[in-house]
């Protein structure tokens, strides 16, 4: 390697992110080129991002695979890896997790904690040796402790759900706030849920607002969610319904049912809004079709007693008897409720029975 290859790399990076120049796909491809020609390792592993990306050239995986070996056999660690993803995803080559791990354990052994994930995802996953958590915490934590913050995630993860790991709190919040104060929205988002439901720590609303918020504004759609629900169900010092609607809202538009759902309750009670059952109907009725056993209870409460829309007992009916086939136990009792009555339909102590047992049995299971 000469110093003209590594100014011809420094060159194309400049070009591929835009660094004092105007970004252009088509220069960084011609330098990182006569870089490659000098045999730069890292000039090697762009050109097979580029064609991995189809960035500056048409996507080619097997060309990539090219690139990337030939990094690869430099020992550069970064490629080493990429080379153990190809391997594993079967992209650009066939899929082989003796390779992958071959590649992942040459980067491993250099301290790339991208490859140290890597390998611990093979041995939790067992996926070409035999599953083995240990192994999997082990590189784990040496990726860790290099602080990579989507390993940091994992094993905080591990210990909140004991996975390979005794159950521990203190180090699962000790591991999502290392990882979430490098902005990852995942930790962010379970670091919130910790201090919202009182996990390991004092249940604490403001805190856990904090970290979802974090985690929000970052387009995380769980925490886009459960910020609307402590907003909406927290303690004084936080509950703001309207706050609330916005981030429910959020979540909704982008087909999360259970915010779906939220957002028909704030418009049908006029928490933080006007009351608009209209718009309720609308929420309700999309999340319904989507599969959701609240939002299809919703409906049937709606029609049988003619709110919002006009009365309706065959629509009532309907909803409910999809709701209580999902197992939801309120649908059940109201379907059993028409039955013995005959609201809507004709009188059936049969049905009204199996329904109301169905719910009885439902209400055990939980």
């Amino acid at each position: 390697m000469t110093g003209m290859a590594q100014s011809h790399y420094r060159l194309g990076m400049n070009y591929y992110h835009g660094k004092g120049v105007e970004r252009s796909f088509s220069e960084a491809l011609k330098w990182f080129r006569l870089a490659a020609q000098e045999n730069y390792s890292r000039a090697f592993f762009m050109l097979g991002r580029m064609a991995d990306t189809g960035k500056g050239m048409e996507q080619n995986p097997e060309e990539a695979v090219k690139w990337y070996r030939l990094a690869a056999n430099e020992n550069y660690a970064r490629a080493q890896n990429q080379l153990g993803q190809c391997y594993f995803k079967g992209r650009g080559v066939d899929p082989s997790f003796e390779e992958a791990l071959k590649w992942f354990r040459l980067a491993a052994a250099q301290n790339y904690s991208d490859a140290q994930y890597n390998l611990g995802l093979m041995y939790a996953k067992g996926h070409g040796v035999t599953k083995d958590f240990a192994e999997a915490k082990r590189w784990w934590s040496k990726a860790a402790e290099q602080g990579n913050p989507k390993v940091q995630f994992t094993l905080g993860h591990m210990y909140l759900i004991g996975k390979g790991v005794k159950r521990n709190y203190a180090k699962a919040r000790q591991w999502f706030r290392q990882a979430a104060d490098q902005g990852l929205p995942t930790a962010q988002y379970h670091l919130g849920l910790m201090h919202a439901r009182g996990t390991g720590v004092l249940q604490n609303f403001t805190e856990a607002r904090k970290w979802l918020l974090k985690a929000a504004e970052q387009g995380y759609v769980e925490a886009q969610y459960s910020l609307g629900s402590i907003l909406t169900r927290g303690n004084n010092e936080i509950h703001d319904p309207a706050e609330a609607l916005k981030w429910y809202l959020k979540a909704a538009k982008r087909s999360h049912l259970r915010a779906m759902v939220a957002v028909g309750q704030l418009y049908a009670k006029g928490l933080g809004v006007e009351t608009n059952l209209k718009e309720a109907h609308h929420w309700w009725l999309t999340a319904a079709d989507a599969g959701n056993s609240d939002a299809q209870f919703n409906l049937g409460v709606m029609y049988i007693n003619g709110k919002g829309v006009e009365r309706d007992y065959a629509e009532a009916r309907k909803w409910w008897t999809r709701a209580a086939d999902q197992g939801h136990t309120k649908a059940q009792y109201c379907l059993g409720i028409m039955y013995s009555t005959g609201t809507g339909v004709p009188q059936d102590v049969d049905e009204a029975m199996k329904w109301k047992e169905a719910a009885e049995l439902w209400e055990t299971l939980d």
